[in-house]
């Protein structure tokens, strides 16, 4: 590399030669000093050229520079240099980074090769940074379109799930080294399932569309927007400490809140909920960055509508997630030890109790041959992520149980997460092309919270199974807030009636009436019924008056471990 340059690029005073400029201009790059402290930008005389800028584009301070960036760039000078982890022994610290520069939408964008040299003050950090750049070409940039096939979420054209998370990667490091606060929010679209079933799946796409536009022009300039999952946004937010989210929090739903989206089918009511924290105060590494964040969306997704909350400790929570994750730990130890074991509930027909087919009922035989219901395992695993885990053992079991047992009729639980999880529905077709007759004497029950968090990736998942010839049931029904449209659309073919009320329609005329209720629309949508936990005699008799297909219930028949 050439001799250091100035402070200052000035020929006249600095000694820089025209040979030099001149080689410079002969290969497309323009060289630049950097003071840190002042922000002060130098550059050589071709900078404006080789840059593509107009002659009134001012770059002479970073600050200035840095608003040509394309706002999606995962990294540019600034992030390499003073998010830089190396030390300076005397002779500076070498750096190379590739961004664009946005001329307007972001297929006239440039991009930039800079690469150089920064030197540390006496603290240690970059102090002066001198370096060059050039244009990469349209090569370069057609790669770079392909690239962005997977880097930007094609509905939206915000920033995918794994380029978000790169990105609060990457600003959680330069944070760390600038002792700068980073913020991670996410925006839930909280009735978005409404919105599909009431006015169609184009007209929630264009609100999806929309709650992206306006949260973009919410947000400020350097801050990052992606599509987290199918009804969240993600954020990440630069130098945002609690004071700064919580303004920003409120800015965000305002932005969505405040006017209706209109739709061709008219105006639309969109309702969001905000959860976000704070790191490194709140989270150490992107891994409990995105964890927290979620767990307050969570909570801001559970209060009123348009809630928001930020993240905080709470002792009485952490403690629940220090159990969760001993019980997550036991699950893991059973799985691989082999001491998962399947119980069977029987189904009977209302009215001649014949057994239709059973429940299998997780169980883990403990060290000592105790077994236990796996229960309480299953929600832990939930809550840190591991329920695909557990789901995909039952299946397993399931089927081979079936296999073994070509007469009986199997029904196995699955998770929401499970539902969108593709390694479970490929195990399955997998079995099923070992084992086609399994198809018939399978079904898969999800419940009702499950189906509703998301109505588009339960329904493919619904379509896919049944397609494969697997009954579906909807279970624990009554407990959140399916309409029979929603579930007529979703193409089930069961609905198993939540325990809940079922236990009640002796002594509570509400439960009683609600029951009886639910029975007669589906049996009008054509839909069977299981009335679950059904505990005495006078019960069953009810409930097979009323019209229930099904009962289930310790009365009835207990679960039995194979």
């Amino acid at each position: 590399m050439a001799q250091p340059l100035p402070t200052t690029i000035d020929r006249s005073e600095a000694g820089v030669g025209a040979p030099l400029e001149e080689v410079l201009a002969a290969v497309g790059e323009a060289a630049y000093v950097w003071d840190v402290a002042s922000d002060r930008l130098d550059w050589t005389d071709n900078a404006q050229a080789v840059l593509g800028l107009q002659p009134g584009v001012r770059i002479d301070t970073a600050t200035r520079f840095a608003a040509l960036f394309d706002p999606e760039a995962l990294t540019t000078r600034r992030e390499a240099v003073l998010g830089s982890q190396k030390l300076d022994k005397g002779e500076g610290v070498a750096f190379e980074v590739e961004y664009p520069l946005m001329r307007g939408a972001r297929t006239a964008r440039l991009w930039i090769e800079d690469r150089g040299r920064w030197h540390a003050g006496p603290d240690g950090r970059p102090a002066r940074v001198l370096g060059v750049v050039r244009r990469l070409g349209p090569r370069h940039e057609a790669a770079e379109r392909a690239a962005s096939l997977a880097r930007f979420d094609p509905l939206t054209g915000q920033l995918s799930r794994p380029r978000l998370i790169e990105v609060a990667g990457a600003a959680l490091a330069a944070g760390a080294r600038l002792q700068t606060p980073t913020a991670f929010a996410l925006a839930g679209v909280t009735n978005l399932g409404a919105i599909n079933e009431s006015y169609g799946f184009d007209v929630g796409d264009l609100v999806i569309v929309e709650v992206s536009r306006r949260l973009r022009g919410a947000m400020r300039g350097g801050d990052t927007l992606g599509r987290f999952s199918t009804s969240t946004f993600g954020m990440v937010l630069q130098e945002c400490d609690r004071g700064d989210l919580e303004v920003a929090a409120r800015r965000l739903a305002s932005a969505v809140h405040d006017q209706p989206i209109a739709t061709a089918a008219g105006p639309v009511a969109v309702r969001i909920a905000v959860g976000a924290v704070v790191a490194p105060r709140h989270a150490r590494d992107v891994e409990e960055l995105v964890a927290r964040a979620r767990l307050a969306l969570a909570r801001a997704s559970a209060g009123t509508p348009g809630s928001t909350w930020i993240y905080a400790p709470d002792p009485g929570r952490e403690a629940a997630r220090r159990a969760n994750m001993k019980l997550a730990e036991d699950l893991v130890s059973a799985l691989n030890e082999r001491r998962m074991r399947l119980a069977f509930q029987p189904v009977l027909r209302a009215g001649s109790g014949e057994t239709c087919w059973s429940e299998a009922l997780a169980r883990v035989v403990s060290a000592d041959g105790t077994v236990v219901s796996g229960g309480p395992l299953a929600r832990a695993a939930e809550e840190v992520g591991l329920i695909h885990m557990l789901d995909r053992r039952v299946l397993d079991l399931a089927v081979a149980h079936l296999a073994e047992r070509p007469d009986e009729r199997v029904a196995v639980n699955v998770s929401a997460a499970t539902t969108a999880d593709d390694a479970w529905t490929e195990a399955l077709l997998a079995w099923l092309s070992l084992r086609p007759d399994v198809a018939e004497r399978l079904m898969v029950e999800i419940t009702e919270t499950a189906a509703i968090a998301d109505l588009g990736v339960t329904g493919r998942f619904v379509r896919t199974l049944r397609g494969w010839g697997v009954k579906v049931a909807i279970d624990d029904f009554g407990t959140g807030h399916t309409s029979f449209k929603a579930l007529r659309e979703l193409g089930v073919d069961i609905v198993k009636i939540d325990g809940s009320f079922v236990r009640d329609v002796e002594t509570s005329p509400e439960s009683g009436a609600f029951v009886r209720a639910l029975i007669a629309l589906a049996r009008e949508l054509g839909l069977e019924t299981v009335a679950e936990q059904v505990e005495t005699r006078g019960a069953a008799e009810l409930l097979t008056a009323w019209g229930a297909t099904y009962l289930q219930g310790e009365f009835l028949a207990a679960p039995q471990l194979a």
